[in-house]
C-alpha cells in the first residue's frame, strides 16, 4: 500500500511506515501505535516476570511481580483483549514493566491522557506526602505475647501495666490507594532491617518519649518498634515531625482504649468473646461506620492479637476518632471467626 506526493510516496513495509524519494531512497521511517495508555489495577494471580521488553523477553534484575498484589496499569496492548499490559513496579528501575494478560486479571478505569509515560513520578509507593487514607494498627500485647515470648517487651507482664488492660500500639501506617502494602519507606531508608534496633536511632523529646512509652511497651523494652515504624511509616507523610506523630499516634490510640472497648476487653479476660459482640459494642462506641472499617487478626490459638483500623485521609493533630473512622475506606475481612479468646498477660 502507498500513497504519493509529488516525488515522494509513502509505503508500509513490514509494520513500518516509509517515506520514500521516487528514486526509492527511504529518508525516514516510524513504528505503528501498537499500546494505549490507560489507568487501571492488575491483580496477579500469579508470579510472573515483568519485562522491561515484552518483545526481546529483557529482564535484567529478574523482577517478578508476585501473586496476590494489585498493580498500577500504566498501558494496554492492541487490539483487544491484550496480551500484555504495562504496569508500575515500585522499588526496581526503571518502574514500567510488561507483564503477560495470562499473570492476573485487569480492571481498566480509563483512558490516561497525560504524558508521563512511565507513571513513576504519580505512582511512585515510596514517596512522601502521597496517604490518602491511613491504618491504626493496635495490639492486644498478652496475646501477642503468646507469639513471639523472646520479645523483650514480653518480659514486661505487671498486671497494672497500660498493655495489660489496653490495647498497644503497633503503628499508625499512611496509606495509598493502589501500593496496597508498598507505600513505604519514603525516607532515608529504602528498605526493611533485619532487625529493628539497625535502623537508625530516633530521636524524641521527654513528653513524646514518655507518652509513647506507655503505649507502646517495646520503648521501655528498647526493642526499637519505634525506629522500624518511624522509617518505614512514619517517613511517608510530611505533615508532623517525629515528635508530632507519635503523640498523634499516642492520642488515636487512648481514644480508642478511653470509647469503651478497653473495657470491654478487661471484663472479658481470658474468655471467649463472640466476634458479633466485639463488634457490636465498636459500633455502639465509634459508629455504624466502624464496624466495616476495623480488621480482627487472630492467632492459630484463636486468640486475638491485632485490630487494623481504617482511618480517613484528613487526619490532623486532635481529630477525633469517630469521624476519622466514618470517612475512611472499608477494610479487609477479619480472620477470628465467630469467637475470639482474650488473653491475660503474663499467662
Amino acid at each position: 500500500m502507498a500513497a504519493q506526493w509529488g516525488k515522494i510516496s509513502m509505503e508500509f513495509r513490514n509494520g513500518r511506515v516509509f517515506l520514500i524519494f521516487l528514486t526509492g531512497l527511504a529518508i525516514w521511517f516510524a513504528q505503528p501505535v501498537f499500546a494505549n495508555k490507560v489507568r487501571g489495577i492488575f491483580s496477579a494471580q500469579q508470579s510472573c516476570p515483568a519485562f522491561v521488553s515484552k518483545n526481546k523477553s529483557i529482564n535484567p534484575d529478574n523482577a517478578q511481580i508476585l501473586a496476590g498484589n494489585r498493580y498500577d496499569i500504566i498501558e494496554v496492548t492492541k487490539p483487544n483483549p491484550p496480551a500484555w499490559y504495562r504496569i508500575v513496579l515500585p522499588r526496581v528501575n526503571p518502574q514500567a514493566r510488561w507483564v503477560s494478560a495470562t499473570c492476573g486479571q485487569a480492571q481498566i478505569t480509563g483512558e490516561d491522557t497525560g504524558d508521563n509515560e512511565s507513571g513513576e513520578s504519580d505512582n511512585n509507593c515510596n514517596t512522601a506526602g502521597q496517604a490518602d487514607s491511613y491504618v491504626l494498627a493496635l495490639t492486644w500485647q498478652p496475646a501477642f505475647c503468646e507469639t513471639k515470648p523472646d520479645k523483650p517487651e514480653c518480659e514486661i507482664i505487671d498486671p497494672d501495666a497500660y498493655h495489660a488492660k489496653h490495647f498497644a500500639l503497633h503503628g499508625l501506617w499512611p496509606n495509598k490507594k493502589n501500593c496496597n502494602k508498598n507505600y513505604a519507606f519514603c525516607g532515608t531508608v529504602k528498605k526493611k532491617k533485619d532487625e529493628f534496633c539497625d535502623y537508625p536511632a530516633i530521636q524524641l523529646d521527654t513528653a513524646s518519649q514518655a507518652s509513647l512509652a506507655e503505649v507502646m511497651p517495646s520503648v521501655i523494652a528498647g526493642s526499637c518498634l519505634e525506629r522500624h515504624e518511624w522509617h518505614k511509616h512514619g517517613s511517608c507523610q510530611e505533615n508532623w515531625s517525629i515528635n508530632e506523630f507519635f503523640d498523634l499516634s499516642a492520642d488515636l490510640v487512648r481514644q480508642f482504649n478511653d470509647s469503651g472497648m478497653a473495657y470491654f476487653m478487661n471484663r472479658r479476660i481470658n474468655q471467649k468473646v463472640r466476634t458479633e459482640d466485639f463488634l457490636n459494642r465498636l459500633e455502639a462506641v465509634l459508629g455504624s461506620s466502624a464496624r466495616d472499617r476495623i480488621k480482627l487478626n487472630c492467632n492459630q490459638q484463636g486468640m486475638m492479637v491485632e485490630i487494623q483500623l481504617s482511618l480517613s485521609g484528613d487526619l490532623i493533630a486532635g481529630a477525633d476518632l469517630e469521624k476519622l473512622i466514618m470517612n475512611a475506606p472499608v477494610q479487609e475481612k477479619s480472620n477470628c471467626g465467630e469467637m475470639f479468646r482474650v488473653d491475660r498477660i503474663g499467662q
